[in-house]
């Protein structure tokens, strides 16, 4: 059997480096980030934030505390004690799916490790992660996912449909079935399979939802899934058939497509013995297989016509016009300047030039969203202009 990771080295300084200053870009204006690189050179925690602020990224005394920070983690792992302090957990509710949800708070050491970690398993990724595999991958977003199922609806594959969610992914996950199968890809590595075991070990009961390590872990359970349900086939009249024509996995999001009800149906029930018995996962029982001529795919904020159009989820249009209505009648604070720009791309992605009004008096339709043209010119020098002043 083939593994994988057998020379990475988690305890070369070198290696340690690179992965730490990926996990530090963009963060050093955060206070927990700033007070942990103090630690380790001269400057203070104020001067770090305000040469990030600055765009001042790279200097002697970042170079020094990168080089020690490297050292520590390095002395460490060869020590085999991680000492890390506990995890704190924060529930937030999510506005999307209105579920509240219990996050992670890890110190900036476990999160720099959970890097390094991630990083010397590159190439356990790039060898399971299948090509529809969406969600925490680079270049794989919403966007990419909803563009394929477009394509796949435009070439006549997404007769029949159905959606499938895992009931709570990351918390089913345990650190025993985690490590039986990384034991079976990265044994070899002794050194690396301890430090991820350490790292999980701090995780407790399942993955930490808004940890690096869980994001990685939850889409290489998935890429199995993935083949599992691609190769599936029956045989009917002495050949063998494909249950599922189309397959996309947007993390713990399932769409499997296909041209016959009977066989979606079939690989369903395969797909869920299969996630109970590899992983102790278990996937709702609200599945239903449905003809795409009568309801159209609605994954990753986009909806997906039989028609092959793409359009903006209902309630993302809804949150996205109230933040303009926001923005027009003058509150321009960073939060607000913010959900513009990330709901801006929604817009531009489903090419929507003209929108009917909600009322005959509603400025955020008419003048903000009337014409992509206009929606346009008030994102760009205007707001980054009025931006820069509120920051």
């Amino acid at each position: 059997m083939k593994t994988y990771c057998k020379h990475a080295n988690p305890t070369d300084p070198q290696i340690i480096e690179r992965y730490a200053y990926e996990a530090m870009s963009g963060k050093l204006k955060r206070k927990d980030y700033s007070e942990f690189v103090a630690g380790y050179c001269a400057l203070s925690a104020k001067e770090i934030r305000k040469r990030a602020r600055a765009a001042v990224t790279w200097y002697p005394e970042m170079e020094q505390a990168l080089h020690f920070i490297a050292l520590d983690i390095a002395a460490r792992i060869r020590a085999r004690r991680l000492d890390l302090p506990p995890v704190r957990y924060s529930e937030r509710h999510d506005g999307m799916c209105h579920k509240i949800r219990r996050i992670g708070l890890m110190s900036v050491m476990q999160q720099l490790m959970e890097h390094v970690a991630v990083g010397c398993m590159e190439e356990l990724w790039r060898a399971k992660y299948e090509y529809h595999q969406y969600a925490s991958i680079r270049g794989r977003g919403q966007l990419k996912g909803a563009r394929r199922i477009l394509k796949w609806t435009r070439s006549g594959k997404t007769k029949y449909f159905v959606k499938l969610d895992i009931r709570k992914c990351f918390q089913s996950i345990t650190r025993e079935t985690a490590m039986r199968w990384l034991e079976r890809d990265i044994g070899r590595n002794r050194l690396l399979l301890w430090f991820v075991d350490e790292l999980l070990k701090m995780h407790g009961d399942g993955l930490i939802i808004g940890s690096l390590l869980s994001q990685f872990l939850c889409n290489y359970f998935m890429s199995y899934a993935y083949r599992f349900v691609m190769g599936l086939r029956k045989e009917r009249r002495g050949r063998s058939v494909r249950l599922v024509s189309c397959a996309l996995f947007y993390m713990d999001d399932i769409l499997l497509t296909g041209q016959d009800r009977r066989n979606l149906v079939m690989a369903v029930r395969r797909l869920t013995r299969f996630m109970r018995e590899s992983f102790g996962l278990s996937i709702k029982a609200t599945w239903n297989v449905r003809r795409h001529e009568d309801a159209p795919i609605d994954m990753m904020g986009y909806v997906v016509t039989a028609n092959g159009r793409l359009k903006i989820r209902r309630r993302v249009f809804l949150r996205a016009r109230r933040s303009y209505r926001k923005a027009w009648r003058g509150d321009r604070t960073r939060i607000t300047l913010y959900r513009i720009g990330a709901y801006y791309g929604y817009f531009k992605a489903a090419r929507i030039h003209r929108l009917r009004p909600a009322r005959r008096r509603d400025p955020a339709c008419i003048h903000i969203l009337g014409t992509q043209q206009l929606a346009g010119t008030i994102l760009g020098a205007q707001i980054r202009r009025d931006y820069r002043c509120a920051a």
